[in-house]
């Protein structure tokens, strides 16, 4: 991933710390990722179209319909984002909304998934308000702003560093002795995949740290200025204990959420089977409408089609 604020050195007053955060929000993103931002963009007027992980870097020559791209619509408030009553329901009291996206373009289909905040749901749970880690950690990470009005630009970047210091503050009593960034880095982001019970490889946080160019260590800069050389709490460990048992109770409400909330998730099942294994499942309109009546059928489809090609 490329840091498009890579100077070679620390932050420094000719570009502060704000610019450079910018400046990464900002950065260049492939045209497919622009694309299927854009089309949800459409769909959310006045809203934050954020994308992050491995789609922002997509290489010209990946084949993009073969990609899940990951979005975030940082909408101005629920109302705006969602007509009915249950959907802000649910987005307020376990967030995220989660929906699929698939979209026809000059390249081929393209999919994605995006989740929802509201702008002020986005500032408290990026922020120390918020136990949890599910949000601080992953928008301490590098995203890129596909579209945003210049307001809802400025929200971003504050709680871009917001999440920054909640994570790394969090982090940093992980980290044996006089730990440097890195470390604080590796460690606070093994801990929350443990804490939302993602089954990442060893190496994932340390591929993933050396992938963000300089991100990590200014943010570090940034984050951990006013810490001096008071000690890390001795409680860290235990508070991640916490995340993690925390974490267990979170993951299922969210995958039950999700069978009503996911639109399009047979769609996106469809997708993935037909990706891995060569198998149309050949989803029907009525499927669509119910699907959590119609995951057994589709399910006994697909066994029957496999078994059909042995």
């Amino acid at each position: 991933m490329i840091d498009p604020g890579e100077t070679g050195g620390v932050v420094t007053s000719e570009r502060s710390f704000d610019d450079y955060v910018a400046s990464v929000l900002t950065g260049q993103i492939s045209a497919p990722a622009a694309f299927v931002g854009e089309r949800i963009a459409e769909l959310f007027p006045g809203s934050a179209v954020l994308i992050y992980g491995s789609g922002i870097s997509v290489s010209a020559d990946e084949d993009p319909t073969a990609v899940m791209f990951d979005y975030y619509v940082i909408a101005p408030s629920y109302q705006r984002a969602f007509p009915g009553r249950i959907e802000r329901w649910a987005a307020q009291a376990l967030p995220p909304n989660v929906y699929y996206f698939e979209t026809p373009s000059p390249m081929g289909v393209l999919r994605a998934k995006y989740a929802v905040l509201s702008a002020d749901h986005f500032e408290k749970l990026v922020s120390r308000k918020t136990f949890h880690s599910y949000f601080w950690a992953r928008f301490a990470q590098p995203s890129r702003i596909v579209s945003a009005p210049s307001e809802m630009q400025r929200r971003i970047l504050n709680g871009v560093k917001t999440a920054a210091r909640t994570f790394l503050s969090n982090a940093r009593g992980l980290a044996a002795g006089e730990a440097d960034w890195r470390a604080i880095w590796l460690a606070g982001m093994n801990a929350s995949y443990r804490a939302e019970l993602r089954a990442e490889s060893g190496g994932r946080a340390e591929k993933l740290v050396e992938s963000y160019g300089r991100w990590p260590q200014r943010l570090a800069e940034y984050a951990l200025a006013d810490a001096g050389a008071e000690p890390p709490s001795r409680a860290s460990g235990f508070a991640w204990r916490l995340r993690a048992i925390q974490g267990g109770f979170l993951s299922v409400a969210r995958l039950l959420k999700a069978t009503a909330t996911f639109h399009g998730g047979i769609d996106y099942i469809a997708w993935k089977i037909q990706r891995h294994t060569g198998i149309d499942l050949q989803v029907k309109p009525w499927e669509r409408r119910l699907p959590l009546i119609a995951a057994p059928v589709v399910a006994l489809r697909y066994y029957r089609m496999r078994g059909a090609r042995r």
